[in-house]
């Protein structure tokens, strides 16, 4: 997948925001994400209404799902000497978990609950830290704040995905 792998090394180049501003917009992401489906019902939520992709309801899963392994990536920069970080095939867990089936409130809810317990954990940090490193399998060393715009940025993108959905159901 090197179009995946393009996308996830793009997402890391720094833009220079203080870490305030980074912690700032990685808590108020999944207020953007329960904005974006509001008004939508359980129909529009799960139709495929843009051809070869996910539906939104599908789209609220992966990211909910990705908010669990994105925290547990920058865990363990912060607590390891140069963890690995494994990439992910975020596609195969839709059938498998039943993605159209999900409750996009409680995946909110789980994602908002990671996102303030990682804030608050990163808040507590030093200036070295934000340097720590990990190796992701794809796209090699990353350090603890590539990690965060990876995460902050794979939200955003997919905020857009969820407003095209919107646009071809005429919302």
């Amino acid at each position: 997948m090197p179009n995946d792998t393009a996308r996830v090394a793009s997402a890391m180049e720094d833009d220079a925001r203080t870490i305030p501003e980074l912690l700032a917009a990685y808590r108020g992401g999944t207020d953007l994400l329960a904005d974006a489906i509001e008004g939508m019902s359980a129909g529009q939520l799960r139709a495929r209404s843009v051809e070869g992709k996910m539906s939104s309801l599908e789209v609220v899963a992966h990211v909910c799902d990705c908010e669990q392994f994105l925290a547990d990536r920058m865990k363990r920069i912060i607590a390891l000497d140069t963890p690995l970080l494994v990439g992910v095939n975020g596609s195969l867990y839709l059938d498998a978990l039943g993605y159209q089936d999900r409750d996009p409130q409680l995946d909110i809810a789980m994602a908002r609950a990671t996102r303030e317990q990682m804030a608050a954990d990163l808040e507590r940090l030093g200036v070295d830290a934000w340097s720590r490193t990990g190796v992701h399998t794809e796209v090699g060393v990353v350090t603890l704040r590539q990690q965060l715009l990876h995460t902050i940025r794979h939200l955003e993108w997919h905020l857009e995905t969820i407003a095209e959905k919107r646009c071809a159901l005429g919302l």
